[in-house]
């Protein structure tokens, strides 16, 4: 494995790991007898996600790098779906094409 494509794989996870930790976020508010702990998840998430994006820009541009994480929002809608039970409009899963077409091209082309 090259540099550049450990660079990509870093942000990916970056993008992932952002993803979990909005999700953790959102639980706190919904869950508030274990408040502290959901925001202490979200929190050291957070805090992983900005170990490894630094990581990443070892290896990518940070104009490549950071439209990558945008995997996050795909996290998001997948995780708020299956675990917040949130509605995912039509509209919205072709947002979420968009995105992952948009980041495939990216890594294909970093």
């Amino acid at each position: 494995m090259n540099a550049i494509t450990a660079g990509v794989l870093l942000a990916i996870l970056c993008g992932i790991v952002e993803g979990t930790a909005q999700v953790c976020f959102k639980q706190s508010v919904l869950k508030p007898d274990r408040r502290r702990r959901w925001l202490g998840a979200g929190a050291a998430l957070f805090t992983f996600q900005a170990l490894l994006y630094t990581g990443a820009l070892e290896f990518v541009e940070v104009s490549t790098a950071f439209p990558i994480i945008s995997i996050g929002f795909v996290v998001v809608v997948i995780l708020s779906r299956r675990f917040l039970n949130e509605p995912v409009t039509r509209a919205r899963w072709i947002g979420v094409g968009f995105i992952i077409v948009g980041v495939t091209l990216l890594g294909a082309h970093a």
